[in-house]
């Protein structure tokens, strides 16, 4: 304390003189507005659709499901125009377009099969508080620590769920859920569906009408008409393939599983298996249905104005006191 106050007595006369406000540079200036605009993106609903940020082509990963289950079925017919289009386009036309067809199907099994993978690990997940508290994670460990509370459990037990000698239930994948099975099947499906049926019909109805209109003197009519009847088929190509197709596969699949492990090879995962799922779809359809974007808009913008009105606040404040004077030269 002495030392402290000897050192204040060396120097009594000088005073603490206000910061320069300069202007920042650039490049930092951008990390500054970056940070500033995170947490107005931390917004359940709208999180990840900024466009002021490269995390928003992120937003088009969120739409796969939404395109797996709409008007995206038809990139599967990719191959099928290439197909009306044989009579005038380059092969290489009609190869770029069974790749891309051919792409979209491993897309599609690749996917179902990352579906089915979580559905597996979550059915091997153990249901129940002695589970959840023999898994715990570290962070509960070291609040565990902090708090003191490390001789009870880290989550409350429910009554009659817990105690010495209880067994966890043991839970096996059946052969018709297991992610591996599923694949197979999805791509029998889409060979099926998307590729080989479209291909016939489409090859068919180009190959029959070129040879209606091949005594048409017009060449525009010999040349276009098969193609544009070919592309009139492609939008009822779903609807006729699709759930024959799916019916079929699923009756052929779980007639081989039965003969070859019994009713135990297509039992159905249990229920906590799927709970997770529709949970998480509810929570993102609720909260979708809160607010609309324009009224998320709002609500950022009034949010930003409020900040600096705040900022601006404390600015005169500052002013006030001398604290925020600019050093003049």
């Amino acid at each position: 304390m002495v030392w402290g106050r000897k050192q204040n007595d060396q120097n009594p006369s000088e005073e603490l003189e206000p910061v320069t406000r300069e202007k920042l540079p650039t490049k930092l200036q951008k990390i500054v507005d970056g940070d500033d605009d995170f947490y107005d993106d931390l917004y359940s609903p709208y999180s990840i659709d900024s466009t002021d940020t490269p995390y928003r082509y992120a937003a088009y990963a969120n739409r796969i499901r939404t395109i797996l289950l709409s008007a995206h079925r038809y990139v599967a017919y990719t191959s099928d125009i290439g197909e009306s289009f044989r009579p005038i386009a380059h092969p290489y036309l009609v190869r770029s377009a069974y790749a891309i067809s051919w792409a979209y199907l491993l897309g599609d099994v690749s996917h179902e099969g990352y579906k089915a993978y979580l559905r597996n690990r979550r059915a091997l997940e153990t249901p129940g508080e002695a589970y959840k508290n023999a898994s715990a994670s570290v962070s509960s460990e070291i609040k565990g620590m902090a708090t003191g509370n490390l001789s009870a459990p880290l989550s409350p037990a429910a009554p009659g769920e817990e105690g010495e000698g209880v067994s966890w239930p043991t839970t096996s994948i059946s052969l018709a859920e297991d992610y591996r099975m599923v694949m197979a099947k999805r791509a029998v499906f889409q060979s099926i569906a998307s590729m080989g049926l479209p291909a016939f019909t489409i090859h068919s109805v180009v190959k029959y009408s070129s040879r209606m209109v091949k005594g048409v003197k017009m060449g525009f009519v010999r040349t276009w008409v098969p193609i544009g009847l070919g592309l009139s088929v492609v939008p009822f190509l779903p609807y006729i393939f699709d759930h024959p197709v799916e019916e079929a596969v699923d009756w052929a699949f779980g007639t081989a599983l039965r003969v070859y492990g019994g009713e135990d090879a297509v039992r159905p995962l249990p229920a906590h298996a799927l709970r997770g799922e529709a949970e998480a779809e509810g929570s993102l359809v609720s909260a979708a249905k809160q607010l609309s974007w324009e009224e998320y808009k709002s609500e950022r913008q009034q949010a930003r104005e409020e900040r600096k009105e705040r900022a601006s606040v404390s600015k005169s404040v500052g002013g006030w006191f001398g604290l925020g004077k600019e050093k003049k030269e």
